[in-house]
């Protein structure tokens, strides 16, 4: 089977200069919901028909597609699958055809459409011209009805605008998704005409055109009825995301995780969660995080391109980028830990403390308040709260090195670059740039004066 995948679309109602294909779902462009479901149907050979932008798709999605530009924005889905026409003229099989604002469309409602369209054929011993998807709604006003004959088969597709009253009643719709066996379809294709209305062609006119030739035309029906909805405004955008985002968040707790109030928990589709993850309320999980065995995730954490290993407590509202958490760390709560950071194993990086662009060995303490940058600080390290790295110099960074087991003492500054020996000591609120070697004490300090009754006099001046 080939695929054709229409995503030319203007998305007037997005009202955005963004091909609406393009707008993101869970950080993805909803297009690539579409195209990841075909790839899970093992369909190597798909085309996509663009238009408006159409470089901002094609830059994205590479060259592992075809590309047919579709000249007439206006032209309808008609004119949408016959600019494709090269693509399958000369082909004598089936041809899946989806629009791209169709995330929804589960892959194994696809592999059941190509099952039914082989059992037909072996034991009814009829080839179908076409199959489209459909369901049935308890209110399907705004959608296009499935007109049938006496056997079942369809006859046509009624828009709204065009039904009857007692076409309305009708409660089967039209999903939007069909497979068609291409002779067929070129046979009737071109002899589909504009609409007297708006001048676009339909592609769904070739159903009542292919009943005429006595072509046999069937309707499939989606269990999960969520499964034909696009996203034709950026309010159908916003449902097809919460649809999609309860979908991931369900398939993790059935592999065994727990997700507390899952309506408020956001975890994107590249996202890994090995086993028993707890994941709090408000959590948002992004980009290629992989969360271990037994991981906790605070309320409100942000991991975005986070390894985190087996046994880490991510506490509240903290923050991992491009980071990777080694087992048994304790992050948080409000810490902030990015740019290309290792945490060791057993470390606790936590209130309110930022590391950036660092390792940090085992056993280390940073417990408050405390600003680490372009550092390198070995095992069983001890860092003061209010301790800071000073690694800018207004030009350029600067790195720092602490050796095994040192002291850095609370309001200590380090200015890099530096080199802090092993077991060495800090003292609390020294200014350090020089560097300190293995068991040395460094410390700098103005002395202390008091002034007898000053302090009154200043207060009441």
């Amino acid at each position: 089977m080939r695929a054709l995948v229409l995503s030319a679309g203007l998305g007037t109602r997005f009202k955005s200069e963004k091909p609406k294909v393009m707008h993101n779902i869970l950080g993805k462009p909803m297009l690539w919901y579409v195209l990841r479901t075909l790839r899970e149907l093992n369909i190597e050979d798909t085309a996509l028909v663009v238009g408006h932008k159409a470089e901002q798709v094609k830059e994205y999605f590479g060259d592992s597609y075809h590309y047919f530009y579709q000249s007439n924005p206006k032209g309808g889905t008609g004119d949408a699958v016959l600019s494709a026409i090269d693509f399958w003229r000369d082909y004598y099989g089936y041809m899946l055809v989806i629009n791209g604002d169709s995330p929804l469309v589960k892959p194994q409602t696809l592999k059941n459409m190509q099952r039914y369209l082989h059992m037909v054929e072996e034991y009814e011993g009829i080839k179908l011209s076409a199959l489209l998807l459909s369901t049935q709604l308890p209110d399907p006003t705004g959608y296009g009805r499935i007109i049938k004959d006496g056997k079942g088969n369809v006859i046509k597709v009624v828009e709204e605008k065009d039904a009857s009253f007692e076409e309305k009643l009708i409660k089967e719709i039209n999903g939007g998704v069909y497979i068609f066996y291409c002779p067929h379809l070129i046979e009737t294709l071109f002899n589909v005409k504009p609409s007297p209305k708006t001048g676009e062609l339909y592609l769904t006119e070739v159903f009542s055109l292919m009943h005429e030739k006595d072509y046999v035309v069937r309707s499939f029906m989606a269990e999960d009825p969520t499964e034909v909805l696009g996203a034709n405004t950026r309010w159908e955008l916003a449902v097809a995301e919460n649809i999609i985002r309860l979908r991931i968040l369900q398939e993790w707790a059935e592999k065994g995780n727990t997700i507390h109030q899952p309506e408020s928990v956001w975890i994107e589709p590249d996202v890994v969660l090995e086993g028993d993850v707890e994941i709090y309320p408000d959590a948002m999980l992004r980009g290629n995080t992989k969360i271990g065995r037994g991981v906790i995730v605070g309320k409100g954490s942000l991991l975005e391109n986070a390894l985190v290993e087996e046994g880490v407590m991510i506490e509240a509202y903290s923050i991992v980028r491009n980071s990777h958490i080694k087992s048994g760390a304790i992050i948080g709560p409000f810490a902030h830990v990015r740019e290309n950071s290792l945490i060791g194993k057993g470390s606790h990086i936590g209130n309110f403390v930022e590391v950036k662009k660092s390792f940090i060995g085992e056993g280390v303490r940073a417990k408050h308040l405390a600003y680490i940058g372009d550092a390198t600080i070995e095992d069983d390290v001890n860092v003061g709260a209010g301790v800071v790295f000073a690694n800018f110099d207004g030009k350029r960074k600067h790195q720092s090195y602490v050796g095994k087991g040192a002291f850095i003492g609370s309001n200590a500054l380090l200015i890099a670059p530096i080199r802090i020996g092993s077991y060495s000591f800090i003292a609390g609120g020294s200014v350090v740039n020089k560097d300190v070697s293995d068991g040395d004490l460094a410390i700098e300090r103005s002395k202390l004066r008091i002034l007898k009754g000053k302090g009154k006099e200043k207060l009441l001046e």
